[in-house]
């Protein structure tokens, strides 16, 4: 390597080892989302979408070994590094100790984190026997709106007026979209709407924002758990929720049956995922080395590339109330980069004014 590359910080094309590291985690994460979202509503387009509890059983199941392989893998590092996941009494290394015993939240943490995140999922799916797949996306996005109002009753935090302007745009999008799709109905085998299913996932959205809540303010501020034992906990009690209800509803013959005879499902799943699982590892990845801003750009990239590709490939039809609710939509995105962006530059400023204190900054965060 010549002197003048070392002086130059190792840069090719204007760019650092470190940037292009980045720009890879960003593809992966772009990438594995389109797949996990392709399959998704391949699966929701056939018949397996009358199986609703399986789905949501078997997705809850790969999240949960997925996430145990992760957190004995982060018990290990930890292990290798010199330093516990707690601090145990027994002396004893955390992998020696177990996963069990290494975990910060309790059973019944959990248990209550397993309802919400398991309604959350078996609404949405269920929604999708009456709505297109496009719209889950918008709808997963505008769990913002009641996250937010969770998180000023319950939580007693403020935003902005700006803030509740861009949920109130992103609402505007979802209403044209749905309005568009309303109007389509039909026209195609893949126009689908119903207002049920608009009932059913607003019932998935209130969940995944009490999930939001639950995770953000209990068990990630106050017990300190890392995200891989809570996807891990959640999902392993979600599955057997689901598991439950198959049973009393006298489903779950029907549902196996279904999967023997279907194993093609089962791959699906598994493979969905796994990608999905794997996008949100990166997109964590990209917020610890480049920040909450690169991170949402990344998020609003993939929610982009994937309403296109839903329409292109399942040639359903675009109107123009869904051209209006994508601008909307795009919108939304600008001002929430924006708002990212304006609070990652105030922190900065206020970093370089003052000296770092580690314990007023866990207050802030409170």
């Amino acid at each position: 390597m010549s002197s003048d590359e070392t002086k130059s910080g190792n840069r090719t094309l204007g760019l650092k080892k470190d940037d292009y590291e980045i720009l890879v985690m960003a593809g992966c994460a772009i990438g594995l989302s389109i797949l996990y979202n392709l399959l998704q509503e391949s699966m929701f387009t056939s018949d397996a979408k009358k199986y609703t509890a399986l789905i949501t059983m078997m997705t809850s199941l790969v999240y949960a070994v997925l996430a145990f392989f992760e957190f004995r893998h982060e018990l290990k590092s930890e292990r290798g590094h010199g330093h516990s996941h707690s601090t145990p009494k027994d002396g004893l290394p955390p992998v020696s100790r177990g996963v069990l015993a290494n975990m910060k939240g309790t059973a019944f943490d959990y248990a209550r984190l397993g309802t919400l995140t398991a309604a959350g999922m078996y609404f949405t799916n269920w929604s999708l026997q009456y709505l297109n797949y496009t719209l889950r996306v918008l709808f997963k996005a505008s769990k913002i709106l009641p996250t937010v109002l969770i998180a000023v009753a319950f939580y007693k935090k403020k935003f902005t007026i700006s803030e509740y302007m861009n949920i109130l745009v992103l609402v505007a999008s979802i209403v044209l979209f749905s309005y568009g799709d309303a109007v389509g109905k039909g026209k195609t085998s893949n126009a689908t709407f119903d207002v049920r299913g608009i009932l059913l996932i607003t019932v998935g959205v209130i969940a995944d924002a009490l999930t939001s809540n639950f995770e953000g303010e209990h068990l990630f501020k106050v017990r300190k758990a890392s995200h891989s034992e809570v996807m891990m906990a959640a999902s392993l009690f979600g599955s057997m929720y689901m598991l439950i209800i198959m049973i009393v509803s006298g489903q779950a013959g029907d549902a196996f049956s279904y999967t023997i005879d279907n194993p093609s499902l089962v791959a699906k799943v598994v493979i969905s995922c796994s990608a999905g699982y794997f996008s949100i590892t990166f997109i964590l990845k990209i917020i610890q080395r480049a920040g909450a801003v690169s991170a949402e750009i990344v998020k609003s990239v993939r929610r982009v590339v994937s309403i296109v590709l839903s329409f292109v490939i399942y040639s359903k039809p675009f109107l123009s109330w869904h051209l209006i609710g994508s601008i909307f939509f795009l919108l939304f995105i600008y001002n929430t980069f924006q708002a990212k962006a304006a609070r990652s530059k105030a922190k900065a400023a206020a970093a370089r004014k003052q000296p770092i204190d580690l314990e007023e900054i866990g207050k802030e965060s409170k």
